[in-house]
């Protein structure tokens, strides 16, 4: 079993960083060492909550990160909160995404009615996914975000859900290649983003299929899972690299779930292996552009694998994660792909 599974590790690695995949949650995270905010790297000089960030390793150490559009989130003190004009018993995050634009977000407590486990389906010879949690909240308890800017022309909106997607985040100018997810080349971050900006991201603008999960979660368990998310994205900011075998959208979730739910996996069972495509600005840019499309994705995959490793690949390497949610006794019935839900509404925004 034990070589079967290197063999298979070491298969995939010749697909590069189109699957991430994870050998077990309990592979240790890559560590990096703090890096202090940069004012060269400042997104907006008006934005307080800008986290000014560098590369904190590898070939790009010290370089500014694109935190213009991928930021993870920065939990509000009592003070900070009362100035967007939150009250203390209410949870405050700055840096939620919305319309290309951060915003203060005003969370009320227990709030989440439900939590929806999605993969963005990326075709190719090999399924490949893209993971993310959908938090749904009650109705008369929707976020509420806040201008982040003193002074901005925005007025506040209403939210009914929230996306927690884990993705890589490059340097400015940074280039994506098939293999840079084995390596130090991106950073990480734990960004919260309205579902319209996802739908515009992932159906409208890449034309993929989303397929939603309901999770059998306890109402404690729903709001824990998020205060557990925001704390996570908190402390880790941007000083934390992104890695193709142990630190991706898929693990990061799955550590999220486990930390909530209590979850431990048996010992000398057999390790967990997801498959998944990395995500982020700079890599749909990409997909947008046509530098990166499936044909030539395929073509890197035919040059890198024969027929007969094809076949392993497809036969013997699961899919992501129902079956993970299955072990873990959370997964619900599957509702309605995302793609459905909004035809269903007219496609008219009124999902959110």
């Amino acid at each position: 079993m034990k070589n079967r599974q290197i063999f298979r590790i070491k298969l995939l690695t010749l697909t590069s960083a189109i699957f991430l995949l994870t050998p077990g949650l309990s592979s240790r995270a890559v560590e990096t060492r703090p890096t202090l905010p940069d004012a060269n790297c400042r997104c907006d000089l008006n934005d307080r909550f800008d986290p000014q960030a560098k590369m904190p390793r590898g070939i790009y150490q010290g370089q500014c990160i694109n935190s213009c559009h991928q930021r993870s989130l920065r939990r509000l003190s009592a003070a900070e909160a009362a100035e967007y004009g939150i009250e203390p018993e209410a949870i405050a995050v700055a840096n939620v995404s919305h319309q290309n634009q951060f915003w203060v977000a005003k969370i009320l407590p227990n709030s989440v009615a439900e939590v929806i486990y999605q993969l963005e389906n990326f075709p190719s010879p090999i399924p490949a996914a893209h993971t993310q949690l959908r938090f749904r909240f009650s109705p008369g308890s929707e976020v509420l975000l806040i201008p982040q800017i003193p002074g901005s022309p925005q007025s506040p909106v209403q939210l009914k859900d929230l996306i927690f997607s884990v993705e890589a985040v490059a340097v400015v100018g940074g280039n994506f290649d098939l293999v840079a997810g084995f390596f130090d080349n991106f950073a990480i971050a734990y960004r919260l983003v309205s579902l319209e900006s996802r739908v515009q991201r992932m159906i409208i603008q890449d034309g993929n299929q989303v397929q939603q999960i309901q999770l059998n979660l306890t109402p404690a368990q729903k709001n824990q899972l998020l205060l557990n998310a925001i704390t996570k994205s908190h402390q880790a900011g941007l000083t934390q690299m992104y890695n193709t075998l142990n630190i991706n959208c898929t693990t990061e979730v799955f550590r999220i779930i486990d930390q909530t739910i209590g979850y431990h996996r048996a010992p000398h069972s057999e390790e967990e292996i997801f498959i998944n495509a990395p995500t982020g600005e700079q890599i749909s840019m990409l997909f947008a552009n046509g530098i990166l499309n499936q044909q030539a994705i395929n073509q890197f995959l035919a040059d890198s694998l024969d027929a007969t490793q094809l076949q392993f690949l497809q036969e013997h390497i699961p899919t992501i994660s129902p079956n993970a949610l299955q072990r873990r006794g959370i997964k619900g019935m599957a509702i309605a792909d995302l793609n459905d839900e909004l035809k269903n509404t007219g496609g008219g925004g009124m999902i959110w």
